[in-house]
């Protein structure tokens, strides 16, 4: 990895103010082995256990644990990191189908994943999980939805914000752990001086419309955005879990390194 590339991350996960139980999990891995963060890169997942289905807290921590195994693990895909996140993610989706299986369970939940290596940043999703980039004060969203309501945006049938309170905007089409052959959405954006990575489950970007996140977290450095993105979510109502990444991009020196910071 370029060592003038520095990555400030802060992440934070909240049960919001309408649930009992916080079904979402969250893992940002910056390795501090020099060789494996520059061939291998920093990994950022977010997972949302689906609600209705059976242990989706187990799922969603499942899942997060197996991504991170298996993209570190591999080998054969080295140099191309795109495939192996995905491959990554394609195993913590068999790994959950044959859990759910052996106990008679349904256990599913959404991924988001990224992971930044040099100058690019490699994205996966499925489901309704996001992940944006903040530039020049606008938040443009990467990934795409796999939900019923965003289905219906994309063909001009209902409007965004009619998706925000639609009573079928919780209807995900695609999910971990349901079925061993899912489809999973790539992803690669160019990264710039001063970008701003976020990953979050719809506990966030559900309630807090695209604008306001890039207020947000323009105005705070990562560790204080992700307090600031929580806390407005949970004042537009906090009906679901919430949980954010906040990654900023900004050049360095020769000795500066990527850096993790969490709360």
């Amino acid at each position: 990895m370029d060592s003038s590339l520095h990555l400030t991350v802060a992440s934070r996960t909240d049960t919001g103010r309408k649930r009992s139980l916080n079904e979402d999990n969250l893992l940002a891995i910056v390795p501090e082995d020099p060789t494996a963060l520059c061939e291998r890169g920093a990994l950022l997942i977010v997972a949302d256990g689906l609600g209705g289905h059976a242990r989706g807290e187990v799922a969603s921590d499942m899942v997060i644990n197996a991504v991170n195994k298996f993209y570190y693990a591999d080998q054969d895909h080295e140099e191309d990191i795109a495939q192996s996140l995905k491959l990554a993610i394609s195993q913590a989706n068999i790994e959950l189908f044959k859990r759910a299986v052996q106990e008679g369970n349904d256990m599913g939940t959404t991924c988001v994943a990224c992971v930044v290596q040099g100058e690019q940043a490699y994205f996966a999703n499925v489901g309704d999980s996001r992940a944006y980039i903040v530039r020049d004060g606008s938040a443009r969203q990467v990934t795409q939805d796999h939900s019923w309501v965003a289905e219906q945006v994309r063909v001009g049938l209902i409007t965004e914000a009619q998706a925000r309170v639609h009573p079928q905007r919780n209807v995900i089409l695609r999910s971990l752990g349901i079925d061993p052959g899912v489809g999973i959405d790539l992803f690669t954006e160019q990264l710039q001086d001063g970008d701003t990575l976020l990953l979050c489950s719809d506990g966030l970007s559900g309630m807090v419309e695209d604008a306001k996140i890039a207020e947000i977290i323009a105005a705070y450095e990562p560790a204080e955005s992700v307090d600031k993105l929580i806390e407005q979510a949970n004042a537009e109502g906090g009906l679901d879990n919430i949980t954010a990444i906040v990654a900023r991009v900004s050049r360095g020196d020769a000795n500066q390194e990527m850096s993790d910071t969490r709360v």
